[in-house]
């Protein structure tokens, strides 16, 4: 990892984090990858669970909320997209598609719902253009 990408993604975690703080007071907090917000999840679980020790339910709060950081940058970006770098909207973005497609599928999965490429694009699809 250069050197470039850590500084880059470093200020781009502290503007998503200065944005949510003026939007959120210390609620924002939750939004911290390093943290997990057991608070979310267990509300996800408790109103997807059909007992209370349904593990199905837990795995999908999990998968729904482990990115919490990434989805907060993607909306930080929504919001204010001139407090941005084109380096820390490319960085947040890569970091984002390396962590929550994943999650979501696993948690669509989990569901019951499917997971597939609607779009074509899947590397794995002979008809696929890139161009979602």
């Amino acid at each position: 990892m250069s050197d470039e990408f850590v500084d880059s993604n470093d200020d781009s975690r502290a503007k998503v984090a200065a944005i949510f703080r003026e939007l959120a007071g210390e609620r924002a907090s939750r939004l911290d990858g390093a943290h997990y917000n057991r608070d979310s999840a267990a509300a996800i679980t408790a109103a997807l669970a059909s007992s209370p020790d349904d593990r199905t339910a837990h795995d999908i709060a999990f998968n729904l909320t482990d990115w919490a950081a990434d989805a907060a940058f993607i909306v930080a970006v929504q919001l204010f997209p001139e407090r941005f770098t084109a380096a820390e909207i490319a960085d947040g973005v890569d970091a984002f598609l390396c962590h929550a497609p994943n999650h979501v599928a696993a948690a669509a999965v989990l569901s019951g719902q499917p997971a597939e490429d609607i779009f074509g694009v899947s590397p794995t699809n002979s008809n696929a253009t890139g161009n979602a």
